[in-house]
Formats: C-alpha cells, structure tokens, sequence
C-alpha cells in the first residue's frame, strides 16, 4: 500500500507542468499580436507608408488611363457620327442627283422623239433625186426646191402607169428655186436639182 501511494504521487505534479508548457507560447503569440497592434495604432497616419503612396500612384495611373480610353471612345464615337452625317449626305445628294439624270433622260427622250418625228416629216415631205408615184412614195402638194439650181436641173411630170410615156409637164432649169405641184396619179422625176420640200 505505500508503495502504491508513493507511486501515484508524481502524477499529481504532471498536470500544472503540462499547462505551462502550452500557456508560454500562448502568451508569447498573444503579447506579439498585442505589440504589432501598438505598433500599428502607434505608427501615425497610413497614408504615409510607402506601400499607401505606391498604390495611390498606381490608382491616379490607372485613373489616367481610364480617362485617356473614355477621351479615345468618345472622339471614336464622334468621328463615327460624323461619317455617319457624311454617308447621309452623300446618300441625298446621289439620290438627288439621280433624280436629275431621270428627268434629263425623259427630257432628252422627248426630245429625240420630237426630232425623229420632225426627221420623219421632213422625210415625208422632202422629195430627192429620182422618180417617185404621188401617194405611194410622196405626198401630193406643192414643192421647191431648198437650194437655187444651177445649170442643167431636169424635173418632169408623168401620168402614173405609163413608164413616162405621158409627160404631164417638165422643165430643164438654169437658175432660182423652181416649184411643182403634184397630185395623185403622177409620177415625178427630178434630176441634179437637188431637194425639194413641201411648201
């Protein structure tokens, strides 16, 4: 029995010594955080560390360049409205101009067929050299001739179906501007004396 209660007192004391052990790096941390707090707390104002002065010179950079992108896309955006402006411009006065070329093209296709239709008359009521049938290849009326003659104009008048057997009338002129007057039923034949248009 004395020596089991010898035995057992050393375990009483094993404890507390356990404690200290763990209690001494405890304290030790704590007092660390406690004198990096007071150093902290004590230090003065932040703003006056370098790493506070290097970012805030980072941050006024990257401000700058954030304004300078905004100054880009905005001058970017304007020039693309300007050009827009341009293109819209261009789009109207195209179109006008396309407008213009339409209606000179009607006026010069009026025009044309108002010269054709003239050429056409003219042509119906000019007479050239050669034998024509009044109201088959001309038109009866008066005609003259569109020039003065000079020398040996020949012009004769034959009664149609008669291979100019039948000489109605003729002339041989030296000079002026000789008239005719021609009707259905007659051929006539002109010769060096030019044109003749309907009076």
């Amino acid at each position: 029995m004395s020596q089991d209660s010898t035995s057992t007192a050393p375990d009483t004391d094993a404890p507390p010594r356990r404690r200290r052990a763990w209690l001494l790096p405890t304290l030790a941390a704590v007092a660390g955080l406690a004198v990096g707090f007071a150093a902290g707390a004590g230090g003065g104002d932040p703003t006056g560390s370098e790493e506070y002065v290097t970012l805030s010179e980072q941050l006024t950079e990257v401000e700058g360049e954030r304004d300078a992108a905004e100054g880009e896309v905005q001058a970017a955006a304007a020039r693309t409205r300007e050009a827009a402006g341009d293109i819209a411009d261009r789009e109207i006065e195209v179109f006008n101009r396309e407008a213009e070329l339409d209606a000179l093209a009607v006026e010069l296709d009026a025009r044309e067929a108002s010269i054709t239709s003239v050429e056409e008359q003219i042509a119906a009521t000019t007479i050239t050299s050669g034998t024509w049938t009044v109201g088959v290849d001309i038109a009866p009326g008066t005609y003259r001739t569109t020039s003065p003659v000079a020398g040996d104009c020949y012009w004769a008048i034959y009664r149609s179906g008669t291979n100019k057997g039948d000489i109605i009338q003729n002339d041989i002129v030296a000079g002026g501007t000789p008239t005719v007057t021609l009707s259905e039923g007659q051929d006539f034949e002109s010769n060096r004396c030019g044109d003749w248009a309907q009076q």
